[in-house]
């Protein structure tokens, strides 16, 4: 810091009779104190942008009363099966994983699982009776939850082909797009 001292000339006493002190700062304490808040607006542009990123990823916040089904909506589902089928994450590509694959993709899920059984059960499977495996409007989905299982419809498990069907997950996004003011009306079985 620059300090400058005007004075007139000291008296016989030798005091001064006045003194005029004048602070001046230099250059790199000026830039300092514009820097300041330029820092600020920057955080500032910054969390408007995060807010604004946030907004458009969830464009309808979920409503509090499906925040129960969203917490639960993160365990893992039983599904029943019968003694002779298993789930499995792996699996020979055939003609029955290409067609899961491509209903999967085509709904816009993610894959979890296959179920694999040594013969195709002739009743079906017990959670196409259960009231909580909400059946599509597409035929041959069942939902509960985030967690979708794809069965064939309009495709007859190929001879051969331990895969009889596909379990995925509905991404989170979606979900909560599904969900959001429902929760009480048709999703409250999954309460």
């Amino acid at each position: 810091m620059l300090e400058c001292v005007l004075s007139e000339p000291a008296g016989d006493d030798g005091s001064v009779s006045s003194t005029m002190a004048v602070d001046r700062r230099d250059d790199s304490e000026r830039r300092a104190v514009r820097v300041k808040p330029l820092y600020l607006l920057a955080g500032l542009l910054v969390v408007c942008v995060l807010a604004v990123g946030v907004l458009i990823l969830f464009p309808s916040l979920p409503d509090p009363t499906c925040a129960s089904l969203l917490a639960r909506s993160e365990e893992e589902m039983v599904i029943s099966l019968p003694a002779s089928c298993a789930r499995s994450r792996t699996a020979a590509s055939d003609d029955m994983v290409k067609y899961l694959e491509h209903e999967r993709n085509g709904r816009g899920l993610l894959f979890h699982e296959w179920i694999t059984c040594r013969e195709v059960p002739a009743g079906g499977f017990a959670f196409m009776n259960d009231p909580h495996w909400l059946p599509s409007y597409v035929p041959g989905t069942y939902q509960f939850r985030r967690t979708v299982i794809i069965v064939p419809y309009a495709h007859p498990v190929p001879q051969g082909s331990s895969i009889v069907a596909e379990v995925c997950l509905m991404p989170w996004r979606n979900y909560i797009r599904q969900i959001v003011g429902k929760c009480d009306g048709k999703f409250s079985v999954w309460k």
